[in-house]
């Protein structure tokens, strides 16, 4: 199992995740991930918030770019 970290960019800020969660190996990671930016979107959504410009950005502990998933790229229409 390996930590990885879904740090949440929106334009030019960036909130750390700084715990993070582990996963089998990359591609479970970025399923976790997409599962994630639903679960973002859904709260949006009820907060009436913006999710333009929201993206989770997947970090392997070594600083590794593993993925971005937009919220926008998760809603199906």
């Amino acid at each position: 199992m390996q930590r990885y970290f879904f740090h949440i960019r929106e334009r030019n800020e960036l909130e750390l995740d700084v715990e993070g969660v582990e996963f089998l190996d990359d591609a479970a990671a970025r399923c976790g991930a997409i599962s994630a930016a639903k679960e973002m979107v859904v709260e949006a959504v009820v907060g009436d918030a913006n999710i333009d410009g929201r993206q989770l950005e997947v970090m392997t502990a070594g600083g590794d770019l593993v993925a971005v998933v937009s919220l926008q790229s998760v809603i199906k229409m």
